[in-house]
């Protein structure tokens, strides 16, 4: 007999049929076998113990590092919102200057109209006292009394009646100037400062203003009461002399405001709970602290400096340490022993029992089967699986006449500016979320799956006696509108969806999807928020688009594009400033086809680089051919949110203007406000590239992407371009003049020029003309046309030009 034989019957054997030799010798091997485990057990408890206590270390040092860094970042954030609020109040300060400055003999009552029209006590509920101060010579102190008694300052606007007092000065005493206020409006006689406050005496920061030219805020203190001062000096034309010397000669005052400190503190303090902020001033003139909120018992301290004597301190919730007080380390440390003695006794199971061991791997291949075919987020059968279940339900419809199949794509709108704005930690609740809808909505024999991304899909069995599949898609539209909670904090998101449905008897699962597919598309198309049903016509306008897209290429390729230019003129003398050049598709069958048709198809695509590549270099080539023959005049050129992003389009600009020979100087390109808003920062250092090659910017379609003046001053742009609404809503009066003006106003205010667009009546014209509007574009007074019309105009203005700007003229005269 072999040894193998021999072992195997051994094996084979029950223990008490072994004789009692080879029964020790097998109990002596149990024995070892099972201490060899049991030592392995501990040893795997042990290390897991200790990794598991270094790890609950390591977590509890790095979430005191973020508590630290969380506070610091709320302080930071406290300082920058402070900071953005005092900007907020200088924003109202500059715009009042321009005010004070386009008017400079405006009486106390037209301040006070000025004041109530851009509801300054509503917009801004910490101002309390808005005014106008002027320098009074001390020789001419008698005069300044007998002006104020007949133009009085009335404190709550133009229909109040001035408080009874006789002018008193205040601090008395006889000095060379004085300063006093000679128009304002306060929030309430309670704060209201009589007439005969010298602000040069009480807040000796002003002098000093009215040397920098800069504006600053200040505490201001008289009697017990201290307040917030904001000091903006105004000078004649609204813009900042150069110099010194020049300063002082066209001064005109200052602006100032009082603001209650506690109101702009709390607004810095909102959505920061258990946070103290101090507000501290300390210069050689005065010391002042403003305090706001609650300080936590042992809170940690973060301070900024503001600058120019300016602090803020916060003082917010102190950094947990050590193990127990850590939750998350906590977590660990148990988790990761109880995980380690499961594990141990896994390797001991392991070790002793086959049977076990089989069954384990018969689970995790269970479970590795079911991932295979699931999403891993939402747990709904991924396109592999859908496909599959697709496929089943065809062959079943096609065995039964009276059951159609149906599939209904859903796609959440917007979802990219989910994941952008909050975060896709709240990105994947929002699909959670969507997929658990679904399931709540559908029946069990029904398939909802997740197709990847935000993509969604339900397959449906139905029948002519049951509810359409258009209701379905209602009631699941309804469903979804529900807000999320996101993370628990009370905070919720609302979102639509759009759907795409298609049903019948398809061949295949991929037609049935497609279909779906392309009323999905539709429904995007028609503004989204709602469903579409799939009709023949829907591929074709797939096939047209697909069509279009590679006839776009094919132009790009082949040069189809030409320039048209609609020129800018200057009021009142009619001159052509500058052109606006405008592109157009040449195309070889359907004619000429206007921006509108191709230039969202081009963003979409990316063809829109090499398409103003080509726009920029044959313009800047035009215009250097217009300098050639003595028409000195400028070209601006639009420019995409694609164009201004890429890191190269600075060189692609040099290269234009090298190749042309055009003056920098003389071009000039059009970036849309809601471009430039989408990243002010990104936006404003490609501008600053710009810039540095001398080419002048233009904001086009301004008023439409809330762009403040804290922002446009950081901006370097030289032109603001009127969105052509505003002008359209002239006609309409109301507040489409004010706000025309007000637009005016900012743009003086900031030596920017301003060029209105859209003029299409001559009503507009003459209400542009009324306002001081220096520069227009519309169709009255010049189409866009090809570059040998416009060789006309630079001799002299177009007829209806001439005409249209004559009249004009001719009217603001007699008025």
């Amino acid at each position: 007999m072999s040894h193998s034989t021999h072992q195997s019957l051994l094996t084979s054997l029950p223990v008490s049929a072994l004789p009692k030799g080879a029964r020790d010798r097998f109990a002596r091997a149990t024995h070892g076998r099972r201490r060899f485990w049991a030592v392995l057990t501990v040893l795997v408890v042990a290390v897991g113990t200790a990794a598991s206590l270094l790890g609950a270390h390591s977590v509890a040092e790095t979430d005191a590092e973020r508590e630290r860094l969380a506070v610091h970042l709320s302080a930071n954030k406290t300082a920058t919102t402070l900071k953005l609020a005092i900007q907020h109040e200088e924003d109202l300060a500059i715009n009042a200057s321009a005010f004070v400055a386009g008017n400079p003999n405006a009486s106390p009552a037209a301040f006070d109209r000025w004041a109530e029209s851009v509801h300054a006590m509503r917009r801004y509920p910490e101002l309390q006292d808005i005014g106008l101060v002027r320098v009074v010579p001390g020789q001419r102190l008698a005069a300044f009394e007998k002006w104020i008694a007949t133009n009085p300052i009335r404190p709550l606007g133009p229909r109040s009646v001035p408080p009874h007092e006789r002018f008193q000065l205040f601090p008395q005493g006889s000095r060379p100037y004085y300063c006093f206020a000679v128009a304002g409006l306060a929030r309430n006689l309670e704060h209201f400062l009589p007439g005969g406050v010298d602000y040069c005496a009480v807040a000796p920061t002003l002098a000093s203003a009215r040397e920098t030219g800069l504006t600053s805020y200040a505490p201001f203190q008289l009697g017990s009461a201290t307040t917030l001062a904001v000091e903006a000096p105004v000078y004649k034309g609204g813009v900042v002399p150069a110099t010194v010397a020049s300063r002082r000669r066209e001064f005109v005052g200052w602006l100032g405001e009082l603001l209650l400190p506690g109101v702009v503190l709390q607004r810095a303090l909102e959505g920061h709970a258990n946070t103290a902020v101090t507000f501290r001033y300390s210069s050689g003139f005065s010391h002042v602290t403003f305090t706001a909120g609650v300080a936590p018992r042992h809170g940690q301290t973060t301070t900024n400096d503001l600058h120019n004597g300016w602090t803020v301190q916060d003082v917010g919730a102190a950094a947990a340490g050590g193990l127990t007080a850590d939750s998350h380390a906590l977590t660990m440390l148990i988790g990761g022993t109880l995980m380690s003695l499961l594990v141990g006794l896994l390797v001991l199971v392991l070790g002793t029992s086959r049977t076990r061991a089989l069954s384990l791997v018969r689970q995790k291949t269970r479970e590795l089967s079911h991932l295979a075919l699931h999403d891993f987020l939402t747990g709904l059968p991924n396109r592999v699986l859908v496909l599959d279940r697709a496929e089943q339900m065809l062959a079943r419809t096609a065995r039964e006449p009276g059951i159609v199949a149906g599939a209904l794509f859903i796609d959440v709108d917007g979802f990219k500016h989910v994941n952008d704005k909050l975060g896709h930690a709240a990105g994947d609740q929002v699909l959670k979320a969507v997929g658990e809808r679904l399931q709540e909505v559908m029946r069990e024999q029904d398939t909802v799956g997740r197709l990847g991304g935000d993509e969604f899909v339900v397959l449906v069995e139905s029948s002519s006696r049951e509810a359409p599949l258009n209701a379905l898609a209602d009631r699941l539209i309804e469903v979804l509108r529900r807000p999320v909670e996101l993370g628990g904090g009370g905070k919720s998101f609302s979102f639509t969806v759009s759907i795409g449905i298609a049903a019948g008897h398809y061949a295949t699962p991929d037609a049935l999807l497609r279909d779906a597919d392309l009323a999905l598309y539709a429904a995007k198309a028609a503004g989204k928020d709602r469903y579409m049903l799939f009709d023949a016509s829907m591929t074709t306008r797939a096939g047209d688009r697909l069509e279009l897209e590679g006839e776009l290429a094919a132009a790009v390729r082949g040069g189809q594009f030409l320039l048209h230019y609609q020129p800018i003129f200057e009021l009142p003398s009619g001159r052509v400033l500058g052109v606006e050049a405008l592109v157009r598709w040449r195309h070889p069958t359907r004619g000429v086809v206007p921006p509108g048709d191709f230039i969202p198809l081009a963003e979409e695509t990316g063809l829109i680089v090499p398409i103003g590549r080509w726009v920029l270099a044959d313009a800047c080539r035009q215009a250097s051919a217009w300098h050639a023959r003595g028409h000195a005049i400028c070209v601006s050129v639009n420019v995409s949110a694609h164009q201004l992003g890429r890191d190269v389009f600075a060189e692609d600009v040099r290269l234009a203007l090298e190749d042309s020979g055009l003056p920098p100087s003389s071009l000039t390109l059009e970036i849309t406000e809601t471009t430039l808003m989408r990243d002010v920062a990104a936006a404003a250092e490609h501008l600053d590239q710009i810039k540095a090659l001398g080419v002048r910017v233009a904001i086009d379609d301004f008023g439409t992407g809330y762009a403040s003046l804290s922002q446009l001053q950081r901006m370097p742009v030289d032109v603001l371009k009127i969105d052509r609404s505003f002008v359209a809503a002239l006609s309409d009066g109301g507040q489409s003049r004010e706000l025309l003006e007000a637009i005016l106003g900012v743009g003086h205010a900031l030596s920017l020029a301003v060029v209105a667009e859209g003029i299409e009546t001559q009503s507009q014209l003459d209400m542009l003309c009324e306002m001081g509007c220096e520069r227009v574009q519309g169709f009255l007074l010049g189409r866009p046309g090809p570059a040998e019309e416009i060789e006309q105009l630079l001799g002299g203005t177009s007829s209806v030009a001439r005409g249209s700007l004559a009249e004009s003229s001719a009217e603001n005269v007699s008025v």
